[in-house]
């Protein structure tokens, strides 16, 4: 799977990658800006739509894993927990996926 976070603070989430690198919950990281659009709430309407930065890490990880990474960044990020979710990795090249298999912990 991709475990994807979604955070408008870039350094809370270098902190997350690199936590989730060390204890061989993600094969690697990457952290890129985007632009990021949602109704406005604080218009009675809902009419309004907002754009602004926000940050989105992505990694390559085991589905099997998901809950265990979102029970660590619950415990050490309950007061700034980021955005958590996965996409299914479809196809991948097999030598790539041994690859990624040997840098996660096992299940």
């Amino acid at each position: 799977m991709t475990l994807q976070l979604v955070s408008d603070q870039r350094d809370l989430l270098e902190e997350i990658a690199t936590f989730l690198l060390k204890n061989r919950l993600i094969a690697n990281a990457m952290i890129s800006e985007t632009q990021f659009l949602e109704l406005d709430e604080d218009n009675p309407d809902q009419s309004q739509v907002m754009t602004h930065s926000k940050y989105i890490l992505k990694g390559i990880s085991k589905s099997l894993l998901f809950h265990a990474i979102n029970k660590e960044l619950r415990a050490s990020y309950a007061h700034n927990m980021p955005l958590v979710y996965s996409e299914p990795i479809i196809l991948i090249d097999p030598d790539q996926t041994e690859r990624i298999i040997t840098r996660l912990r096992q299940v």
